[in-house]
């Protein structure tokens, strides 16, 4: 009995010394200079001889290395300023900054030169590892790193997370990369005030949901913003994506919100969704792009855009082949070298409240598209039609469309049929409404003298009293 006791006494003193010990514990700085007046000459000397906690502090100067990070530290230049801290990959196949813990922070410094030029072995500024060596091992995702006011130059690729969540990257400028920013199978993180300039490819996405870009200046690049494949449920507020290739670009992403972002002076789209669902398009503005303004393609339903302005494109927004369902509420498209608001070969949609002025061609113009509203818009001053309902009588119809390719199917027709146009106001346009050889329910819309309304075959005889209604209504005020 004694000596049991004893034993839980000599255990009790060992608990308690090691809690005292512990309490006592606090992180060190490892100071780093490249002219030996310091703990350590290299930054992975230090981080070899450092424990979770630490601070790696390195003062100005040049860092040839390859540096890996298996411990929580906090690697920091002495400056702040990248100008006079760089980092270059010792070999250009191996990345600067490999990370494979949690609670790293990397701040302050010039990064560049991990810029193999093998095809299918990128190396990265800084590579957030979460990437398990032997599969399957759980819980291996990098979390909780904060990168920061870096500058990332002339790598395969600037930033690289993947399979890891929960990371912070600001204030960095990322330019004279191939990738600037790449996310894979990573979520949760936050891009915030980050300028990427002139690089191949501006911030990409594969796979990974909740993360949020905020106030990103993406600008110069091939494509600004790139999202592909599974990488759902993501957020942008306030990003520019200008003077690019492509601004933003979606393709299979769904439950996407962009709000407030700028896509101008892109040489192809502003912002361009293909085959994605249920995104929310607020308040963003897209203007003056090559091509279109907002282009939703080949099977994107679902989406709502709402209070745009998509102005002096050649097209203001497009939908295109099966882009069904979609809202478009009170937004502007302007100016365009042809439409405003173009659908073809769509249905379903829901076209209210928007402004489709002064476009050269037409303000609305449905192309072999069917079952859509458009009421309430306002389309004037435009060279040709406020609204022109085409008969796009240009495709045959064969045998081998019908038995063998059945989505195309309900356009077979070639006109735009069974749309509800009404309550629209159509002042000053070359023609006011057209609905060439198609049946629809035109509604009392508001045309003025100069509107011309061409209906060769109309299918109700109440659709031509509610328009008489509404050119008597317009001459006698």
């Amino acid at each position: 009995m004694q000596m049991k006791s004893s034993n839980a006494i000599y255990i009790a003193i060992t608990i308690v010394f090691l809690i005292i010990t512990s309490s006592n514990v606090t992180a060190d700085t490892i100071i780093v200079n490249d002219n030996g007046n310091a703990d350590y000459t290299t930054i992975q000397a230090a981080v070899n001889a450092s424990t979770n906690g630490d601070t790696i502090l390195v003062h100005p100067g040049k860092y040839s290395e390859n540096i890996d990070v298996d411990k929580e530290l906090a690697i920091v230049s002495e400056s702040g300023n990248p100008d006079d801290t760089a980092v270059q990959a010792a070999d250009s196949n191996d990345s600067v900054f490999h990370v494979t813990a949690n609670n790293v922070t990397i701040s302050g410094f010039n990064i560049t030169g991990a810029n193999s030029t093998e095809k299918n072995s990128p190396a990265y500024g800084i590579y957030l590892d979460g990437v398990p060596v032997f599969v399957p091992v759980k819980d291996t995702e990098v979390q909780g790193c904060i990168i920061t006011n870096n500058r990332l130059f002339n790598n395969s690729i600037g930033v690289f997370l993947e399979g890891s969540s929960n990371n912070v990257l600001s204030n960095n400028t990322a330019s004279g990369n191939r990738i600037a920013i790449f996310l894979s199978s990573s979520n949760n993180s936050e891009l915030s005030n980050n300028a990427v300039l002139n690089n191949e490819g501006g911030i990409l996405m594969y796979g990974g949901s909740n993360n949020t870009f905020n106030n990103n200046n993406i600008s110069n690049n091939g494509i600004a913003i790139v999202l592909h494949f599974y990488s759902n449920d993501n957020t942008f507020i306030n990003n520019r994506a200008s003077d690019n290739e492509h601004g933003i670009y979606i393709r299979e992403a769904s439950n996407l919100t962009l709000i407030n972002n700028t896509a101008n002076f892109n040489k192809r789209d502003g912002i361009y969704l293909d085959s994605s669902h249920y995104n929310v398009l607020e308040g963003n503005t897209a203007n003056s792009n090559g091509e279109h303004g907002i282009y939703l393609n080949d099977f994107s339903w679902g989406n709502y855009l709402g209070n745009n302005t998509a102005s002096n494109n050649e097209h203001g927004i497009l939908l295109y082949y099966y882009s069904d369902h979609n809202s478009l509420i009170n937004n502007t498209a302007n100016s365009n070298e042809q439409y405003g608001i173009y659908l073809n070969e769509t249905s379903n949609n829901s076209i209210e409240g928007n402004t489709a002025n002064s476009n050269k061609v037409h303000g609305i113009y449905l192309k072999s598209s069917t079952f859509n509203t458009i009421i309430n818009n306002t389309a004037n001053l435009n060279d040709y039609h406020g609204i022109n309902l085409n008969q796009s009588n240009n495709k045959r119809v064969n045998t081998d469309i019908v038995t063998h390719d059945f989505k195309y199917c309900k356009f077979l027709e070639d006109s735009s049929n069974n749309n509800t146009v009404s309550g629209n106001h159509l002042f000053d346009n070359g023609k006011g409404l057209v609905a060439n050889v198609s049946e629809n329910n035109i509604g009392i819309n508001y045309i003025n003298d100069r509107g011309i309304t061409e209906m060769p075959f109309i299918g109700s005889v109440l659709t031509l009293i509610m328009l008489g209604i509404a050119f008597m209504f317009m001459r006698r005020k």
